[in-house]
């Protein structure tokens, strides 16, 4: 199966990727393969392909491949054909180590010979007409208990149930559809605590007992008597559909956008909001404060700049936004009146997914992927601060993905912050020329002190929080 794999990787995978997001993914595989710069440029996708078989053995590569992927904007198709392609070839690994059981033809004769599954190390096992009769059993009171074998019972090396007949008799035997292998996504188990009787006498047992690993009882039949066995009903291959929940709305990755006036209303729930702060030094009166609404779809970023419309702006109270302008991936609400209340029988559903997406902070690794000018909101931890001057500070913060430079000037960089505090940055942009985070007239900071530096004195213009 190693070679399935690799077509996975290399016709699902990278094949389907366009020259930006293979550029990344051997980016992201460099140190794994061992590759240099020069060879990032010359490695095509055939060449790559083959270092992840190498590296990366089996269904490894594939698991590989997938995880880089769905990190990246854009490969959801890719994403999803790689892992259809790794449960066929599973499904497909599966089946070959069962061999189907052979039906015993209607009206055969009880000489002719059966055969029972086997796994791959016995082989076939084959019942002679003496093996036969010896199997047979009666009950005591001359009812005929007949046990269809299972196909969890035909995958062991034992002998398999046959059917015996005696002169005069005529039976046909139970037919055994072939088994037929089940897909890896179906994982429910069934379990049959009712017991079936025919007016024979027959009893077919519950699954449970059916796994035992016994063999399998044999049908019997007194001289004179004309009976036929019922017929197993064909075994349905279990579909992975079966056991998977209806299909969610995707989740989106960032904030929606809008561009120019919008009238509205837009119906949506508040997440969250900072308090109102003061952004134009120059003009102290001028205020606002962000925030972060959500429809059952998407999110939202955005600028309020009447403060006394803070009291609507609650965590999961419900409004609607009327006359807003939509500017570099923000909603801007100028006017008191744009925002109203919705009556309490209203009710809105917003999947905690969305939620989690909604406050998510972005990894580093992941804002050197962005275009410049993107604005960025997240909780970073300081690594280490350098005071340039009264205006300028640079703050070096880092996750387990990378680090990055932010700069702060103006009126934020009296806010008090220590190396090992956090800083929760809010509309941060992404510079165009060297890779970092620079604060502008709209952007917030806040603090989240570390044990350590908890006990300092703040500057009272300050926003800090307590580390846990």
């Amino acid at each position: 199966m190693e070679s399935e794999y690799k077509k996975i990787i290399l016709l699902k995978g990278l094949e389907p990727s366009n020259d930006y997001q293979f550029s990344i993914i051997k980016s992201l595989l460099a140190r794994d393969l061992g590759l240099t710069a020069n060879m990032q440029k010359e490695y095509n996708k055939v060449k790559i392909a083959d270092l992840m078989e190498k590296k990366f053995p089996g269904v490894a590569c594939v698991n590989k491949l997938i995880d880089l992927f769905k990190e990246m904007q854009e490969c959801e198709d890719i994403v999803i054909n790689l892992r259809n392609g790794k449960r066929k070839v599973m499904r497909q690994s599966r089946g070959k180590e069962t061999i189907p059981m052979k039906k015993i033809k209607p009206g055969a004769s009880s000489t002719e010979e059966s055969t029972s599954t086997a796994d791959g190390a016995s082989g076939s096992v084959h019942d002679t007409p003496e093996s036969k009769k010896q199997k047979s059993k009666t009950t005591p009171k001359g009812g005929k208990k007949n046990v269809q074998p299972t196909q969890q019972q035909s995958q062991l090396p034992e002998p398999s149930a046959t059917s015996t007949q005696s002169a005069g008799s005529s039976l046909q035997g139970p037919q055994q559809p072939p088994a037929t292998p089940c897909s890896s996504g179906s994982t429910k188990k069934k379990n049959m605590k009712t017991t079936k009787k025919d007016e024979s006498g027959r009893m077919q047992p519950p699954q449970e007992q059916s796994q035992l690993p016994e063999p399998s009882a044999t049908s019997t039949q007194s001289p004179g008597n004309s009976l036929q066995a019922p017929q197993q009903p064909p075994a349905t291959p279990c579909s992975s559909g079966s056991t998977k929940k209806p299909r969610l709305k995707a989740i989106p990755r960032e904030a929606a956008r809008e561009e120019g006036f919008q009238k509205g209303p837009k119906k949506v729930m508040v997440l969250k909001a900072t308090e109102p702060f003061v952004y134009d030094t120059v003009e102290p009166g001028k205020k606002m404060f962000h925030a972060t609404v959500a429809t059952e779809s998407q999110f939202f970023q955005v600028k309020v700049f009447q403060v006394n419309l803070k009291e609507k702006f609650v965590s999961k109270n419900i409004i609607t936004i009327s006359d807003y302008v939509g500017r570099n991936g923000f909603l801007e609400v100028y006017n008191a009146s744009s925002v109203s209340d919705v009556s309490a029988d209203q009710k809105m559903e917003v999947s905690s997914g969305l939620i989690q997406k909604a406050n998510a902070t972005p990894k580093i690794s992941d804002l050197y992927l962005q275009k410049p000018g993107t604005f960025v909101n997240g909780i970073y931890e300081v690594h280490k601060k350098n005071v340039l001057n009264e205006q300028i500070i640079s703050y070096e913060i880092q996750d387990n993905t990378g680090k990055m430079e932010v700069w702060v000037f103006g009126r934020l960089t009296k806010v008090d912050c220590e190396e090992g505090d956090k800083l929760r940055l809010t509309c941060f942009e992404l510079s165009d020329n060297v890779k970092k985070l620079r604060s502008v007239i709209h952007s917030f900071m806040k603090v989240i002190k570390s044990r350590k530096n908890k006990k300092q004195p703040l500057n009272p213009d300050s926003h800090m929080e307590t580390s846990p």
